[in-house]
């Protein structure tokens, strides 16, 4: 049942496509498709000279915040992809990588725009983002527009269709679990820095996790945790609503805080890779996988686990004490190490 209705989803995309527009930005092509109501933007990390060899797809989901796919170097005016990693060029022979554009977002900002996103106060940052964004910033909503860059990608002559991977971290983490479990195109999956149970689970971990610690009491870290649980029944109280004055919508809360990622996984049959690191407590649910796929006898997992780094995958030094002291970026070792996995597989 699920591979027919993705086959008529798939087949009812493909007769708008030919509405699509395709531009030259930096030293990238920038395809805008036609989308639900409105379009999907993404970007190929080659100029549309390049597009001529079929070649694989290695298709990347980001994490949250409205980042644009463009930032312009002060010096240059060139604008450069912004978060599509850039150990992902190493493969260019290889792969396409493709990122798609978040909702509501403008395509290209100067590099001011970014030091103002990420140095605002939380309360201020929300406050600057659009109305589009917000109401389109919810699971189910990137998995049907990555399966719609995806359903047009297949058709192009520069694409090798037998070859689909998607890789998605933190946010991007639920995004391509669950594309790759609709999308029987998806031939390849790696999900990295993401709560299995789900977004508010992790974050009740962490909480928890504070008052062993010690950075929290124990009853201190005990009424966060019912604080948390008591957020949780009023986002499941109005689940559709996507205003927000601090923080994330409900509907964005909800819609990442399911618990159908295992259910996902374990369904699929493809080769998946889940990496994380061990000081990431949000990620320590995914400790259970290798557990849950061999009461299964499935093989098709590999499990990439990095001692002392965190979400972002910066190592962590530590004092006698137990205390951070320093923290140092090994992410592009990482994503060099997820990026070898797929290609032996």
């Amino acid at each position: 049942m699920r591979l027919f209705l993705v086959s008529i989803f798939l087949f009812g995309s493909l007769k708008a496509f030919g509405q699509y527009s395709q531009r030259q930005v930096g030293r990238c092509t920038v395809f805008t498709i036609p989308f639900e109501n409105d379009s999907a933007t993404f970007a190929v990390n080659v100029p549309p000279a390049e597009l001529k060899a079929p070649k694989a797809i290695l298709l990347f989901r980001q994490g949250s915040l409205p980042i644009p796919l463009f930032t312009k170097d002060s010096k240059s005016q060139v604008p450069a992809l912004t978060e599509l990693p850039g150990t992902f060029s190493t493969y260019k022979a290889e792969y396409y990588s493709i990122i798609i554009a978040k909702p509501g977002v403008p395509l290209v900002v100067d590099e001011s725009y970014l030091d103002s996103l990420f140095s605002s106060s939380h309360s201020a940052r929300r406050n600057s983002f659009s109305a589009t964004y917000f109401a389109h910033n919810y699971l189910d909503y990137y998995v049907r527009q990555t399966n719609a860059v995806l359903a047009f990608l297949v058709q192009q002559p520069w694409v090798d269709a037998k070859r689909v991977a998607l890789v998605g971290g933190s946010e991007g983490y639920h995004v391509a679990i669950k594309t790759a479990y609709t999308n029987p195109k998806v031939t390849h999956l790696v999900a990295f820095s993401g709560s299995l149970e789900g977004r508010l689970q992790g974050m009740i971990r962490t909480e928890r996790t504070k008052g062993y610690t010690g950075e929290y009491t124990q009853e201190e870290a005990q009424r966060r945790v019912e604080e948390l649980q008591k957020e949780w029944v009023a986002i499941c109280a109005d689940s559709l609503n996507t205003r927000s004055i601090t923080g994330d919508p409900n509907r964005t809360m909800y819609s990442f805080s399911h618990n159908q990622n295992i259910n996902y996984l374990l369904a699929l049959t493809i080769p998946i890779c889940i990496v994380y690191g061990a000081a990431d407590v949000h990620a320590h649910s995914n400790d259970i996988l290798p557990l849950e796929f061999a009461r299964r006898k499935k093989t098709n997992l590999t499990v990439k686990v990095y001692p002392g780094h965190d979400h972002t995958f910066h190592k962590i030094t530590y004092d006698s004490a137990g205390k951070a002291i320093r923290k140092a970026y090994n992410g592009e070792q990482v994503q060099h190490d997820y990026l070898e996995w797929l290609m032996q597989h």
